[in-house]
């Protein structure tokens, strides 16, 4: 790996340059990844205070995905004509998000001006795949992603 820094005050880590290797054919890919977590609304002990509401809690994931969003696009190596977003139903599992909130929130930021950008943020990436081991999931995001008319979603 190629070094990274954290973003604590959105709970994130920035880690550079990992490489996935394809044992079958010997060949590999180089990536950058984001490291994050969001609430969790399970109802078990937590080490930090939960926002007191809802809304509270989706404006602090749209604060979140906004700071790895821009992380993503400063790191971006060329015109992100090649750069591949990858994004998960991050907090939807154990830790009890709803799926809605989350997928909203990410239509928020992806449809948004960010860094100095004359059109959405989205723009400035290749293609945004949602990549969950629950397909329905998968489906359920990339449906609100279209809603608002991003196409180069998967």
């Amino acid at each position: 790996m190629g070094g990274g820094y954290a973003i604590p005050e959105f709970g994130l880590a920035y880690v550079r340059d990992i490489r996935f290797f394809d044992a079958r054919t010997d060949k590999n890919r180089r990536t950058d990844m984001l490291v994050s977590a969001c609430y969790c609304l399970s109802g078990s002990p937590q080490l930090y205070k939960n926002p007191p509401s809802t809304e509270e809690c989706i404006l602090n994931h749209i604060a979140k995905f906004r700071a790895f969003i821009a992380a993503a696009v400063a790191n971006t190596i060329g015109d992100g004509s090649n750069t591949y977003l990858l994004l998960g139903p991050i907090g939807t599992g154990a830790f009890g998000n709803d799926v809605n909130d989350i997928g909203y929130a990410f239509r928020e930021v992806l449809s948004s001006k960010m860094m100095g950008s004359n059109g959405p943020i989205r723009q400035a990436f290749g293609n945004i795949w949602f990549v969950s081991t629950d397909k329905w999931k998968n489906n359920r995001l990339e449906k609100i992603l279209s809603e608002d008319g991003i196409s180069n979603v998967e």
